[in-house]
């Protein structure tokens, strides 16, 4: 039945709208509407929309787009489509290009409160995430559901219309399945619509309608063919010399046979090998038989030139391009275009589409098939290699117009990876995909799109035969899916203690090693260390990142020598902070100085020259220079921020934040950290968050003691669980046991917490060999037991933390040796040696001191006497000022020199 020909179906418009106004009264529920292909459900559908009413319509579908199933693919589609529709200012998609419709990755981050199991789920589900751990199918769908009506309360009252749900996947109908019990209490009805001849193949959607209908939580309405005198009235409007009695007999009322008997006037002809009647209410699927060998009639009534041209649209999808066709079929595009326009005109079949930015790109008209059956018919009437070779050029040719398209959708890229896949160009859907994926970070996508793209392309390229051009291409997608994805990287260990990242970067040094490419190789190898970096700690790390940088190094390529100094000068601050700035100055001084690292594009390229100039701000200020610092994170910070979709905001927002709170500007520290916890997207876990939202509550805490921020902190630890990433998770520990330790006056239960955190913390940075949290750690252990009155047992921890701070040159990324002097001198009084005391003191005034030099004078002053810790140490040493400068400062320089060549040994 064509759109603009609606005839009949009054009972079932008026049972559907009195379902709409009972759940508009706020008694939600499902309906479901069965019957067999080209019965109308979807015009049915339309019609209620266009009646209107009090309720917001929207429509999705289950996808089954020539074999690619994903899961929850239509609730994450009613998700998206939600979120497009919220206005701006509300809307929770920060990070993502309004243009682009994401699959699950980003459904992750559109609801709060369930983002740590949906990313669970997605591992369970819909194929490997890195790093993510199995969960059980019911508590995912459950986290589902709960995600879903959390999105939809805000759009009361809605109808929700879920078509072809024939096709629906298991997961989403778990999920249907708790919705359906909770949206009862809610104005909010779901229309489930599906082929009935088709339910029983798709034993999922089988068991979601039989227990909905069977518990009392869904009406039903089975479609069948139109009465008589519905007919009577289509066959008048159409002007059919026919009755409606004869009409009933040939059709069975069905809408769509009869539009094809009626086509061009051409009276009843049949397809052959039908019975010639089709009874009103036969059996489903031999009406769907019939439907299809009427459409299968339909279409053999066109000439051969047009079959063919159809039969091309038909692999390109549900909708196509002229241009695409014609050059597929090495045919003029004008006589193609002329061809499909009468088509369209005169057969009903297809219907041209309003033209979009793609299709201009294109020079094409695009075309629609008028109903599904129609393109599976076309699409399933070949041979599979003519459906492989026509993917193939199909993928090309796409390929060849999205070179220099740099607004290209995350759908769009998508089906340039399909076609080539279903060409079974596994080498060529690798590249495309590698090529997309970088083009969508260059463009500004969120990095779940990234993400997602270089996924679809590793799995193609896995495929691929063997060879240099493979390698490489695997490598890279594994590369840039790493990047992208490492503010949310989970390295746990499984119970074997395996970790999936690591097999991840495993696999990319291997293919490095076959690509021939030395560069490639260097990256691949720094790639490893840093991953295990987070998942085994610094122990495990360093080798392979002193290798890589040092390969770079003989290697002589600037963008190698870059990358490669990036990560080895990032993570050789936690041994060696002046090591590391050494590292880290070469590598940007060789990256300022060549013309192809300045101009890249390579969002990995961009991402290290930030991160450099990051890295070096902290470790300034690490390394006592606090004035460079945080000039040099001031100076750095704009440019991140014109960059967010390299993940770098949050990462440079806490080093500023470290920076300006340690000169004593704690509302700015403030301000950098609330900026930067709202860069995450909503829902999803991830490392920086955690450590971010742990410094806002620790500021929250220790200037205001604000008991609100224990919440932040309690947040910041169970996501750091989650994630557990080596190097992050010990600095959330640290903070937490820290202020739980300073508010243990208003609640003695914070203490014995705060030992036991400290306990566990301690267990993981001695096996990770993280010596930076691990000292701290060790400080607050003796400030615990000296809290409890056991001295001893505080000395044993504080000096232990004091050995390893000198044994690193009293300089370590994120330790300020000051505070922890000032403790363990505490901790000399207690056990009785003042002298050792006083001595301790000293050296933490000459730390404050030489940090205060490094500041001009405004922001010195406050240095020395807004901070409290540089406060209480300038108090305790007062008497004690009459010792030389000379002496402090042997104190101070000479296990420096002692020290350095066994940090390089450990290295």
């Amino acid at each position: 039945m064509s759109a603009d020909l609606f005839v009949g179906r009054e009972d079932e418009r008026s049972a559907i709208g009195a379902l709409v106004d009972h759940a508009c009264s706020g008694h939600g529920g499902f309906l479901i509407i069965d019957g067999p292909a080209g019965i109308g459900k979807s015009a049915l559908l339309h019609q209620v929309r266009e009646a209107g009413g009090p309720a917001d319509f929207l429509s999705v579908e289950c996808h089954l787009q020539v074999g690619q199933l994903e899961a929850y693919g239509p609730l994450i589609d009613l998700v998206w489509l939600i979120e497009r529709n919220r206005p701006r200012r509300r809307r929770l998609l920060r990070r993502s290009s309004d243009a682009v419709k994401q699959r699950w990755p980003e459904l992750l981050t559109l609801v709060p409160g369930v983002g740590s199991t949906l990313k669970m789920v997605a591992e369970t589900l819909s194929g490997p995430v890195p790093g993510a751990p199995l969960i059980e199918n019911r508590t995912a769908a459950r986290a589902m559901a709960d995600a879903l009506l959390r999105s939809i309360k805000e759009r009361h009252p809605l109808v929700i219309s879920i078509d072809d749900v024939h096709r629906i996947d298991e997961s989403s109908c778990s999920v249907l399945s708790y919705v359906a019990r909770a949206v009862q209490d809610h104005p909010v009805l779901f229309v489930l619509a599906g082929r009935s001849d088709e339910l029983a193949a798709n034993p999922a959607a089988r068991r979601l309608v039989e227990d909905l209908l069977s518990k009392g939580l869904a009406r039903r309405i089975q479609l069948r063919g139109l009465p008589v005198s519905a007919i009577a009235e289509y066959a008048e409007r159409m002007s059919a010399d026919v009755t409606a009695l004869e009409l009933a007999q040939r059709t069975g009322g069905h809408p769509l046979l009869l539009r094809y008997s009626l086509a061009r006037r051409r009276g009843l002809a049949l397809p052959p090998g039908s019975s010639g009647l089709v009874m009103p209410h036969s059996d489903d699927a031999r009406l769907a038989e019939q439907v299809r060998l009427m459409v299968a009639a339909q279409l053999s009534q066109l000439s051969e030139e047009d079959r063919r041209l159809l039969a091309v649209g038909a692999v390109e999808g549900r909708a196509f391009h002229s241009s695409v066709v014609a050059k597929v079929l090495d045919e003029r595009h004008d006589r193609v275009a002329d061809r499909l326009h009468r088509l369209a005109s005169q057969t009903g079949l297809l219907h041209v589409l309003r033209p979009d930015a793609w299709d201009e790109r294109l020079e094409a008209d695009r075309y629609a098939f008028e109903h599904d059956l129609v393109q599976e018919t076309l699409y399933l009437d070949q041979s599979e290699r003519q459906r492989q070779d026509r993917h193939r050029r199909i993928g090309q040719i796409m390929h060849e117009h999205s070179e220099d398209y740099r607004d290209l959708t995350q759908d769009l890229a998508l089906e340039l990876v399909r076609h080539r896949r279903l060409g079974h160009d596994w080498l060529a859907a690798g590249r495309v995909a590698h090529f997309v994926a970088c083009r969508l970070s260059e463009t500004g996508a969120s990095a779940p799109e990234v993400i997602k793209v270089a996924e679809h392309g590793l799995e193609c390229i896995r495929r691929a035969p063997a060879g240099e051009e493979s390698s490489q291409i695997r490598a890279q997608l594994i590369e840039l899916l790493l990047t992208a994805g490492e503010l949310s990287w989970r390295t746990k260990p499984e119970p074997d203690g395996t970790v999936r990242l690591e097999a991840l970067s495993t696999e990319a040094v291997v293919a490095a090693e076959g690509s021939g490419d030395v560069n490639l190789r260097i990256r691949a190898r720094y790639l490893h260390g840093k991953v295990l970096l987070y998942s085994r700690g610094m122990l495990a790390a360093v080798a392979p990142l002193q290798q890589a940088w040092q390969e770079a190094l003989d290697n002589g390529d600037a963008v190698s020598i870059l990358l490669a100094g990036c990560e080895y000068g990032r993570q050789l601050p936690k041994i060696d902070v002046e090591g590391g700035l050494a590292v880290l100055a070469h590598a940007e001084a060789t990256g300022s100085g060549d013309e192809a690292v300045r101009r890249s594009e390579d969002p990995v390229v961009q991402r290290a020259r930030l991160m450099v100039a990051l890295q070096i701000g902290i470790n300034l200020y690490d390394a006592g220079r606090l004035g460079a610092g945080l000039a040099r994170l001031r100076a750095t910070i704009p440019q991140v921020r014109r960059r967010p979709n390299l993940g770098l905001l949050p990462i440079g927002l806490n080093y500023l934040a470290q920076a300006e709170a340690g000169v004593g500007n704690y509302a700015e520290s403030e301000q950098c950290l609330m900026e930067a916890v709202g860069c995450r997207d909503e829902g999803e876990p991830d490392g920086w968050h955690a450590v971010n939202l742990a410094y806002l509550g620790a500021r929250r805490i220790q200037d205001h003691r604000d008991v609100s921020g224990l919440e932040h902190l309690r947040h910041a630890q169970a996501e750091a669980a989650v994630v557990w990433q080596a190097n992050l998770a010990p600095l959330v520990a640290n903070l937490y046991a820290a202020c739980l330790m300073a508010m243990a006056d208003i609640d003695r239960d914070h203490d014995e917490l705060a030992g036991d955190v400290l306990r566990g913390c301690l267990e993981e940075t001695q096996r990770t060999g993280m010596r930076r949290s691990e000292i701290v750690t060790l400080s607050l252990l003796g400030q615990w037991h000296l809290n409890h009155g056991n001295s001893q047992q505080a000395f044993q921890f504080s000096g232990r933390a004091v050995e390893h701070l000198r044994e690193a040159g009293w300089r370590l990324a994120a330790v300020t040796a000051e505070e922890v002097l000032f403790r363990h001198a505490a901790v000399q009084r207690a056990v009785g040696d003042d002298d050792a005391a006083g001595r301790s003191v000293d050296l933490a005034r000459s730390l404050v001191l030489d940090k205060a030099a490094t500041l001009d004078d405004d922001l010195r002053d406050r240095f020395l006497h807004r901070v409290p810790i540089n406060r209480s140490i300038l108090a305790a040493a007062e008497p004690q000022q009459q010792e030389s400068t000379h002496g402090r400062r042997q104190l101070i320089q000479e296990p420096r020199n002692v020290d350095s060549g066994r940090q390089r040994e450990e290295g």
